[in-house]
Order: C-alpha cells, then sequence, then structure tokens
C-alpha cells in the first residue's frame, strides 16, 4: 500500500530561531541565506538521491524565501518528480488572516511560478477559519493539524491530516484544526506522523505504519530537511542544551535521523499528496 511522504524544507537556521522562540522576523531574510552557507541546495540533493535509490516520490512544503534564495534548487525537485507545495514565506505561526496573507502575499512569486497546490502552516497549526483564504491562492488541500488519515473539507480545501494513533482502542477525535503537537494530544495519541516522533520511535516507525496500512488507511509522514541531514550547527551539544532548557519539546530534533530514515525508505511505499489524491 502507498503511504505519503512529506518534507518541509527549511534550513537550519529558521529551526534554530522557532527552537529558542525567536521571533521568525528577528533577522532579515538576506542574514538567514548568510547563515545558511549554502546549506539547502546540498541537504537537498542528499534527500533527493536517497529518495531515487529508495525509488519513492515525496511532497516538498517548501518556505518561500528559500526558493528566493535557491530557485533552481527548488525547481530541480520539481524535475525530479517531486511535488511542490508550500510552507509559507518565513515560518512564522498563523494566528489570524492577516499573517496568513502576509505570509502569502510574499510568496507570491513562488506560487505564481511553481503553482503548488498543497499548503502546510508552521507547527502543523492552523484554525479552520482561515482555510477558506487559501482557495485564494490556488491551494486544493493543507496538510495541517494531525489526526487519523480521514480527509475532510472546509470552505472547499481538504484537509489531509498527519497520522496519529490513539493509545486506547476506539475512534480518534474527529479531525479539526488546530488540532497541534501539545502535552494534551500527546496524552492521548502517538503522532507517530510527525518529524518529532521518527527520532523516538526510530526503527518502530514501520510498525506504526503497517498498522495504519493493515485498517486499509495510508500513513502521512513529515520530516524536516535538516533532520535528514543534520548540520553542525544543530547536532552542536551547546546549541541542544539551550533546546532543552527553551524549548523542550524540540529536543527530540536535535537527534539524528539518518539509519532510520533509510530503513523507512526501504520499507515501505510512498508517494505525494498530489499523485494520491489529485492525480
Amino acid at each position: 500500500m502507498q503511504n505519503i511522504f512529506s518534507i518541509d524544507l527549511e534550513s537550519w537556521v529558521h529551526f534554530r530561531l522557532s527552537a529558542l522562540k525567536k521571533d521568525p522576523y528577528l533577522i532579515s531574510s538576506s542574514e538567514k541565506k548568510k547563515l545558511d552557507a549554502g546549506y539547502i541546495p546540498k541537504a537537498t540533493e542528499y534527500l533527493l538521491d536517497l529518495l531515487e535509490k529508495n525509488n519513492q516520490k515525496a511532497t516538498f512544503f517548501v518556505i518561500g524565501e528559500i526558493y528566493d534564495w535557491y530557485p533552481e534548487t527548488v525547481k530541480s525537485i520539481a524535475e525530479r518528480g517531486h511535488e511542490i507545495a508550500c510552507h509559507t514565506y518565513s515560518h512564522a505561526q498563523i494566528e489570524d488572516k492577516e499573517t496568513l496573507h502576509d505570509e502569502l502575499e510574499k510568496s507570491k512569486r513562488f506560487i505564481e511560478e511553481m503553482k503548488p497546490v498543497g499548503f502546510r502552516a508552521p507547527y502543523v497549526y492552523f484554525k479552520r477559519d482561515l482555510m477558506k483564504h487559501l482557495k485564494e491562492y490556488g491551494f486544493k488541500y493543507s496538510s495541517s493539524t494531525y489526526g487519523d488519515s480521514k480527509v475532510s473539507n472546509h470552505a472547499g480545501i481538504d484537509e489531509i491530516p498527519v497520522s496519529t494513533v490513539p493509545f486506547k482502542r476506539g475512534s480518534l477525535p474527529e479531525n479539526g484544526s488546530p488540532r497541534h503537537l501539545t502535552f494534551k494530544l500527546l496524552s492521548r495519541e502517538i503522532p507517530f506522523g510527525s518529524g518529532l516522533f521518527m527520532p523516538i520511535l526510530r526503527s518502530r516507525t514501520p510498525k506504526f505504519i503497517e498498522k495504519a496500512n493493515k485498517k486499509g488507511k495510508p500513513a502521512v509522514l513529515f520530516i524536516h530537511l535538516w533532520q535528514a541531514c543534520m548540520p553542525k550547527e544543530i547536532s552542536n551539544p551547546s546549541f541542544r542544551l539551550k533546546v532543552l532548557f527553551a524549548n523542550p519539546l524540540c529536543f527530540p530534533y536535535t537527534w539524528n535521523i539518518q539509519k532510520p530514515l533509510e530503513l523507512l525508505l526501504s520499507r515501505h511505499s510512498f508517494t505525494s499528496f498530489k499523485e494520491m489524491y489529485y492525480s
């Protein structure tokens, strides 16, 4: 059975700001690119080669300012058969329609040239009443909440949740927005599709996929680019300690997932959102 695999295409610079609870506008886009120092093209090439080696397709949710920095890198993803989707412009948390509109307007060049039909809000946090605004920019679906694999539709936009499994038998709560990573959610279900849980579950991740597939459900997973190809700026002990104290829920993101990722891609069949639902 085919499942969905996606990558949030962000720089480690974006993660550093969010993990330490810094404003994404704290430094300019040009300063972020300077700090990135060519990381995005190299890491993307590594991940594309890994996907090709295992004959897998995926959806890349791209930060708009990364398209401004490295347009050829983003275009190369599409050229190699993967879906390009939108992950806002600067990775700002979307709390209201003004922020959403601002982020999408800044991403207009990316949206017009790459024509993404998919959207994922940063932190997998998106309010249901904002769904109607996505249609104005040509989006068909969002994957900005956690839940089972049931696709729901709000204001003409499909919501395709990142996979979770409940601790107790029975159905999960109704898919809705926002259903993001909170201690309340973690107290009743395991969001095995989250990039946060691959470093925790490691080689056990395929077992959760198998359970979903036995029920006839595709698993929906995502990771971040900087998890697949971890730079020294994230694995550095000093930075990891800062994250532990500033934002402990983000601490597992600083663990290397190279081996469990390779195992995952070799054991299961993956495709993109667009290929599964809109081809």
